[in-house]
């Protein structure tokens, strides 16, 4: 699976991110021809988005909107196609006093928000907690211990 990066990210962060969506891609075997885009939005244009979205007046981290139900509709798709499984919004300010406040430092916390947005991409969502937090810890491991 490949990442489309718009907005503001720096050359290291590009590369810990897609280290990180290469083995989330691998463990849940999506095509190399999908791809997803990854949006960077200030403050301001998060809180608007997760107010429009959600009724949520604050900023968060990371907004997902996926195109497809879950990870068996993906899995059905023509492999060889060159599929959008679809968006994420991320909020870096949000996510850098979120790195504050777990003792991470901004790259890590920037993959983890990364691997917690696909996994909404592909289906997993906040009623589905147990599977969802299994996932994320799982993959973070791996994603930790190989960077």
């Amino acid at each position: 699976m490949k990442i489309v990066f718009n907005g503001y990210f720096y050359k290291n962060e590009k590369l810990k991110v897609t280290q990180a969506v290469k083995i989330f891609s691998e463990n849940f075997k999506i095509s190399r021809n999908f791809h997803f885009t990854v949006h960077s939005l200030n403050e301001s244009e998060s809180k608007k988005l997760n107010q429009k979205t959600f009724n949520k007046n604050k900023p968060t981290d990371v907004l997902s909107f996926p195109l497809y139900n879950d990870i068996e509709a993906i899995n059905q798709l023509d492999e060889s196609m060159h599929e959008d499984m679809g968006d994420m919004f991320i909020c870096r300010n949000v996510i850098k006093k979120n790195a504050e406040i777990y003792d991470k430092d901004f790259v890590e916390e920037l993959q983890y928000i990364v691997i917690h947005g696909l996994l909404h991409l592909i289906g997993y969502s906040h009623e589905k907690n147990d599977k969802l937090k299994t996932y994320e810890s799982k993959l973070m491991k791996k994603i930790w211990n190989e960077s």
